[in-house]
């Protein structure tokens, strides 16, 4: 059966990464770099250091994982992804890099499943989401578990898209919005505005919340990127249909003012 989430990102990378993200493009030109430099964006935000144990919530082909490993260095690392093709690409990306199971056990599951995370051998000091937390099926029940099994003072650091505040939810525009959510595979509720974001962390136990807008270096770049790759016929007909109508619809979304992109970083209280 076909995955949502599968290795379609591949296309989009030079030979040998596998990233998957809309990418930070304020110095990068190219796909992988802009990728990398979101991922480096979200590490430095969330403080990663030797000593981090960190959680990663859906760590794609695997990229991220040796990003924290090797730059980072964190102490080790262990996560939950939902698709399958992908978590398979990433053990043997760790195995190949010639991290073992115990520097980064991962495995495929559904990031909702309390027993994904009450089967870590150690409380995490870190809990990340780069670039998929909207695509969660309920991102404040996701904030719940983080916060749960977070270590005293843990940090949780994520990228992720909220309404403008600027954008009104009755509107004709925020019907189309509803209508590529759903195409998108993007609950409807995951999607709100900055104040409403910003009580659902501090109602599951977050503090010290610093929430920043990237949209700028993010969302144009992206479709500006697509763009060029299929301008050069680097993408297939399905890589075009796919990232095309995303690429057109970040761009609208940023030109309207209907969405931002966001770089999130809490600390458990208490």
């Amino acid at each position: 059966m076909s995955e949502f989430h599968d290795l379609a990102e591949l296309a989009l990378n030079r030979e040998g990464e596998t990233w998957g993200n809309l990418g930070y493009w304020q110095t990068a030109t190219e796909y992988s770099d802009a990728c990398r430099a979101l991922a480096l964006l979200l590490g430095e935000q969330a403080g990663l250091n030797p000593q981090s144990v960190v959680f990663d919530a859906g760590f794609g082909c695997g990229d991220q994982l040796l990003l924290w490993l090797e730059h980072f260095r964190v102490a080790r690392v262990f996560g939950a992804n939902l698709s399958r093709s992908q978590t398979a690409y990433a053990k043997a990306k760790l195995a190949r890099a010639g991290f073992p199971a115990a520097a980064a056990a991962i495995l495929q599951a559904n990031i909702s499943d309390p027993e994904v995370w009450s089967a870590a051998l150690d409380r995490p000091s870190h809990v990340l989401a780069l670039d998929c937390a909207y695509h969660f099926p309920n991102r404040v029940e996701f904030f719940a578990l983080a916060q749960q099994h977070l270590a005293l003072e843990g940090r949780l650091a994520l990228t992720d898209f909220m309404l403008a505040d600027q954008h009104r939810t009755g509107s004709f525009t925020h019907r189309l919005l509803r209508w590529m959510l759903k195409r998108s595979h993007i609950a409807e509720a995951n999607i709100v505005h900055r104040d409403i974001y910003l009580r659902q962390l501090q109602q599951t136990g977050f503090g010290d919340i610093r929430i920043t807008d990237i949209s700028e270096h993010v969302m144009p770049g992206f479709a500006h990127s697509i763009h060029t790759l299929r301008r050069n016929g680097k993408l297939s007909w399905s890589g075009r249909v796919k990232y095309n109508v995303t690429g057109r619809f970040l761009e609208w979304a940023y030109r309207r003012s209907i969405l931002r992109y966001c770089v999130i970083s809490a600390t458990k209280m208490g």
